[in-house]
């Protein structure tokens, strides 16, 4: 029943956007409020789970594509750097600024992934430069870079809607891979 409301919550969200009640998504499910905090008791943790289930799906994914020896190293970089986890709500970044802002604690689950998950990247920026693939570079400012830049199209974009999150990444993305890869795989 929890991935039910979770489910249920999702798309509340993504109509929306983290300002749904209890009651809107109890409603879509046909249910009580009163069945539905038996298995959440507040908002607030409903909204944990989400980015719980977010985050373990994003690792999922990304350990899938690690294994995926069929990628040339340049699309797995690039399909490493704009994963987003599927069927969730987040891919709105006004929803985003808005977990930001109404969410700190969900939120800092949200920066401690995006400021630690990076080990899959350095190991394909490192086979990929050890191919000559990719230029050397300082991995580390890179990830720099990214983080910086997702944050800002977070802040920038929260208020015009004029992407979602998966085309701001893909063209973000796009900018920097042009950047590392060496002269002559261009």
């Amino acid at each position: 029943m929890k991935d039910k409301i979770a489910h249920a919550a999702v798309q509340e969200i993504a109509q929306r956007g983290l300002k749904f009640s209890i009651r809107d998504v109890a409603g879509r499910l046909g249910i009580s409020t009163k069945t539905l905090y038996q298995h959440f008791e507040s908002k607030e943790e409903l909204v944990d789970h989400i980015v719980v289930q977010s985050i373990g799906n994003m690792m999922a994914e990304e350990e899938k594509l690690m294994k995926d020896d069929s990628i040339p190293l340049t699309d797995k970089l690039f399909l490493a750097l704009t994963l987003l986890p599927q069927g969730v709500a987040f891919h709105d970044i006004r929803v985003m600024k808005e977990l930001e802002l109404r969410y700190p604690e969900q939120w800092r689950q949200i920066d401690a992934y995006m400021n630690t998950g990076w080990e899959n990247i350095r190991l394909i920026i490192h086979e990929g430069a050890a191919a000559g693939i990719f230029r050397p570079f300082d991995v580390e400012l890179f990830i720099q870079v990214y983080v910086g830049a997702l944050y800002q199209l977070i802040d920038q974009y929260a208020s015009g809607g004029r992407l979602t999150l998966q085309q701001a990444l893909e063209q973000m993305v796009g900018f920097l891979m042009e950047g590392i890869r060496s002269p002559a795989n261009r």
